[in-house]
């Protein structure tokens, strides 16, 4: 789907991140996560 979409707006493409943890992160797996989003902030 991403592939696709990214065809479809070449100017607006999908920043895929990946993160090994479950559904349920454990603390590392959050602090992974904080970390991108703090990343994304303006």
């Amino acid at each position: 789907m991403i592939r696709e979409a990214d065809a479809l707006t070449p100017d607006n493409r999908f920043d895929v991140r990946t993160v090994r943890t479950s559904h349920a992160p454990t603390l590392s797996g959050r602090r992974e996560i904080v970390k991108i989003l703090h990343g994304l902030a303006p």
